[in-house]
């Protein structure tokens, strides 16, 4: 599987952690009808960026955690939450080796997050069917091996 894959499943794995129960975690935005509350993870933009003299690049990944809550307390304090647990950054797992919960797979090392940001997005009343609250939570992180 590849490392980029592999950092995308461990977000998703991380997520599922780190939300209470009732919430749904989505591989990728939902396209299907909202269970609400409900979490996503995508992978907006992967950039090399030069690390070292040479041709290594470190890549500067950007990703965004879409929240789709019942109300507006749901809704921050679910962005909070997670806002304030990508400041510890994010275990990288080798998934090759089986997936959670059957197999506990070994750390490959970790997502060094920064730039963190949270904001709501405005979802009118007009335009869909089932109104819910909504927030961002975006951040960058490049992948660092153990």
């Amino acid at each position: 599987m590849n490392i980029m894959r592999k950092l995308d499943l461990s977000i998703y794995y991380w997520l599922v952690d780190k939300v209470p129960s009732i919430v749904n975690v989505v591989d990728g935005f939902p396209n299907t009808e909202l269970n609400l509350p409900t979490v996503s993870i995508v992978n907006l933009d992967v950039e090399g960026v030069p690390f070292e003299f040479g041709a290594v690049d470190l890549n500067n990944h950007f990703w965004r955690i879409d929240v789709f809550a019942e109300n507006k307390a749901q809704r921050d304090e679910l962005a909070a939450l997670l806002f304030d647990e990508l400041e510890l950054h994010i275990p990288v797992y080798d998934y090759d080796e089986g997936f959670p919960p059957s197999v506990s797979p070994s750390q490959l090392g970790i997502l060094v997050v920064s730039k963190r940001n949270t904001k709501p997005i405005h979802v009118f009343k007009d335009l869909v069917e089932k109104f819910y609250w909504r927030s961002s939570v975006t951040f960058f992180s490049y992948y660092e091996p153990s």
